[in-house]
């Protein structure tokens, strides 16, 4: 796969669905470049930036108080992801993706915004949910789910723990190259 631009691959885990009273509480990413091959890779558990909790966000995260309790502050935290985000962006674009980018990217961006702090990413993002839905649906299977879900269509497994943000993330990037490999055989399509 030959993309114009390298993709930082990104997903989240919060406090609440809400990004109006939710805090992220972890970033997970992973960079990739423009051949779609994974770089380097990002996490780290967020400070929440006030005490509300959504019981069923975090029974679904499982991120302890205790592990909230000893992280870096959203600040320090996006100035981390902004680190590791622009030290490899030599002079090319880049562009932020997600499992869901209608949910990870806007809930970002409201968090920046939360403590004053000015976007650094553009404004053109990738929903890989969509590209996955998308191809699976081109074969005929509807995909009315997660990332497990896709994954089981695609005879792979999960790796890692579920609703930790970098395995989630890893995960979904696993299902986009298992889709790009199959179509790349069937069709001969150079992806």
């Amino acid at each position: 796969m030959k993309l114009s631009f390298d993709t930082i691959c990104l997903d989240i885990e919060t406090t609440d669905v809400d990004s109006h009273i939710g805090s992220i509480i972890q970033i997970g990413a992973i960079f990739l470049n423009d051949e779609f091959e994974e770089i380097d890779s990002f996490s780290t558990y967020i400070f929440p930036l006030d005490s509300h909790r959504n019981q069923k966000a975090m029974a679904v995260n499982k991120i302890s108080e205790d592990i909230l309790s000893h992280s870096p502050t959203l600040s320090e935290a996006l100035e981390l992801f902004e680190n590791f985000v622009f030290q490899k962006k030599e002079n090319k674009k880049n562009r932020l993706a997600a499992w869901g980018a209608y949910f990870d990217i806007p809930f970002l961006r409201a968090q920046y915004k939360k403590i004053n702090r000015d976007w650094p990413f553009g404004h053109k993002s990738i929903d890989l949910k969509s590209i996955a839905t998308w191809e699976l649906s081109k074969r005929n299977i509807p995909l009315n789910g997660g990332v497990e879900k896709a994954l089981r269509y695609l005879n792979l497994e999960f790796e890692g723990r579920q609703h930790d943000a970098l395995a989630d993330i890893k995960n979904s990037v696993r299902i986009l190259k298992k889709i790009a490999a199959q179509e790349k055989l069937k069709t001969g399509w150079n992806t």
